[in-house]
């Protein structure tokens, strides 16, 4: 049986494909089409899914959609309805919009259906904790998915079984701790859409001072639920991207909002601090009550704030759960995963036999199409006799080098398949790969990817972590000597690398630390701000040309900047 699952409409579409109980394909159309956080139907994604099966839409069985259009229209529309007075434009032109995106929806997911295919759209939280649990290595675990907002809900939690999902407490519009972290997001300054893992990255360099007025703001209850002070925020009846997501109540209290290119000040780095603490604190006592009502000791979290690396660090280390699992794509393209695995266990009653451990599910270009294109384009390239060997020692040089092998990975993270690789150990590499490779914010930290074994010796409480979705703390005697992956807070986002999931990036970290002494490379994503990770060979040269990379290595060819 093949059912394809759609991920994300109003931005961040994406395909995958499940045949038979396997993931076959993943992958979100911004790497296709090159528009960052693409929405709209992700035909593109859906071709790549069914050409890498070698399927046709006449042979997919059924679509899972990401979300419920006539539940959404059914709660937006009256709550739109009631702020009519407070905004009447506003009011009225999104119930418009509700009207004809929703409409738009459902005749473009229509429009993916072959001659036997059968439509479903999925409720859009279960379907987020599916692409979590049902791939996960548990049997039995306890949910939580957290983002802006699904058809109303905007927290969920749930209890997972064998093929079973089951919804135990929920948070509804507008108590959204998404909408409230990217409230902050705006206000200070980062107005590109999914621009909040700057502030988690800002609040390291900062303090919560203003931790006891976001209490105030975001007011947890005795049982772990909260519920957010509306008086401070204006985004629940007027367009916050366009007026701001503040009342004057909040800028009265904490200053105008930082417009971008302004210097980040102090009250900057604290607000971002605060706001990271508060979510870090309301999730917390989310779990806690989770933990106490189902007595599980496994969790699993999917949603965009579950993409927040530190808030699941602080989870991992101080929450009442032994172990938890985040898919690599927690965000809205994500669910085409939940969706395709709930209809195939719904559909088929078979139980699960599939587990992710790796996210490398996008397209591949294999050595023939690189080198064609590099001789087309009269690139002059190495073919060394052993690739691993002459990129370690490019990177034991000091050289930054694009890393191009295999499939794409699917979600945010680069994970070795579509990377931009360093040498950690050098003191000056993270302002240099900001300045001259990324071009983007010099408070941003890089990530290390590690060899899985090793971990323990250098991060504290981590044992595997194969998606970069977890901050640890770097063990103290060992910060000096991986100065450019650890953050100012002595933390590091770590990617754990196993030789069974990549066993070609794991030889790479081993020739490096053969020659300086660390098993981790520094690792950031093959793009530069702004734009998605590469996709074909020709984004790679053309990313590599236009940054201070100092070389490329794509299939077995090394290119190197004269």
């Amino acid at each position: 049986m093949n059912i394809l699952g759609i991920g994300g409409y109003s931005h961040d579409s994406a395909a995958a494909l499940v045949c038979d109980g396997v993931l076959a394909a993943a992958v979100a159309e911004e790497r296709l089409s090159r528009v960052k956080h693409q929405g709209g139907v992700p035909r593109l994604a859906v071709q790549y899914c069914l050409d890498a099966a070698g399927l046709s839409a006449d042979d997919v069985d059924y679509i899972g959609c990401y979300m419920r259009p006539g539940q959404r229209l059914l709660k937006r529309l009256p709550y739109r309805l009631s702020t009519f007075f407070q905004s009447p434009r506003y009011a009225a032109s999104y119930m418009a919009y509700e009207v004809a995106h929703n409409a738009q929806y459902v005749f473009g997911m229509k429009a993916l259906c072959g001659k036997k295919t059968r439509l479903h759209f999925m409720e859009h939280h279960p379907a987020h904790a599916a692409s979590a649990f049902l791939v996960s290595p548990f049997e039995k675990a306890a949910l939580l998915t957290i983002d802006y907002i699904g058809e109303w809900d905007v927290t969920w939690a749930g209890m997972g079984e064998g093929t079973r999902i089951r919804r135990l407490f929920a948070e509804r519009y507008p108590n959204s701790l998404g909408v409230f972290y990217t409230a902050i997001t705006d206000y200070l300054g980062f107005r590109r859409a999914s621009d909040e893992y700057k502030v988690m990255g800002l609040a390291s360099y900062g303090e919560p001072e203003y931790l006891d007025e976001f209490r105030r703001i975001i007011r947890a209850q005795s049982n772990g639920s909260y519920s957010i002070d509306l008086s401070w925020l204006a985004c629940h009846y007027l367009p916050g991207s366009r007026c701001g997501y503040f009342s004057k109540k909040f800028i009265d209290r904490f200053g105008p909002p930082r417009k971008k290119g302004e210097p980040i000040e102090t009250r900057h780095q604290n607000i971002a601090a605060s706001v990271q603490t508060v979510l870090e604190e309301s999730v917390l006592a989310l779990a806690h009550s989770l933990h106490k009502e189902t007595g599980l000791k496994d969790l699993c979290m999917a949603g965009g704030v579950a993409l927040n690396c530190s808030m699941n660090g602080r989870l991992l280390r101080e929450g009442p759960f032994e172990r938890i699992f985040v898919q690599p794509a927690a965000g809205d393209d994500g669910i085409a995963i939940g969706a395709a695995f709930q209809l195939h266990h719904a559909m088929t009653g078979a139980p699960r036999s599939y587990v992710m451990n790796s996210a490398r599910l996008g397209p591949e270009f294999g050595d023939a199409a690189i080198r064609e294109f590099l001789d087309m384009t009269k690139i002059p390239y190495e073919r060394p006799q052993d690739v691993v060997e002459r990129a370690a020692d490019l990177l034991a040089e000091g050289r930054i080098v694009g890393w191009y092998q295999g499939r794409m990975e699917f979600g945010p993270r680069a994970l070795g398949g579509r990377s931009i690789l360093a040498d950690p150990t050098r003191p000056d590499m993270k302002d240099l790969i900001n300045k001259c490779v990324k071009h983007r914010e010099e408070f941003r930290p890089f990530a290390p990817s590690c060899l899985e074994e090793r971990a323990g010796e250098f991060f504290e409480g981590c044992a595997s972590s194969p998606f970069m979705l977890f901050v640890h703390p770097v063990k103290p005697e060992q910060r000096s000597k991986v100065p450019a992956i650890t953050h100012i807070d002595g933390t590091a986002r770590v990617q754990t690398v196993s030789r069974d999931a990549d066993p070609l990036y794991y030889r790479l970290i081993e020739a490096f630390e053969r020659r300086r002494g660390v098993p981790m490379v520094l690792n950031t994503s093959f793009n530069v701000m702004g734009e998605p990770i590469v996709h074909t060979p020709a984004d790679a040269v053309r990313c590599f040309y236009s940054t201070g990379m100092d070389a490329l290595v794509m299939g077995g060819c090394v290119v190197v900047k004269r």
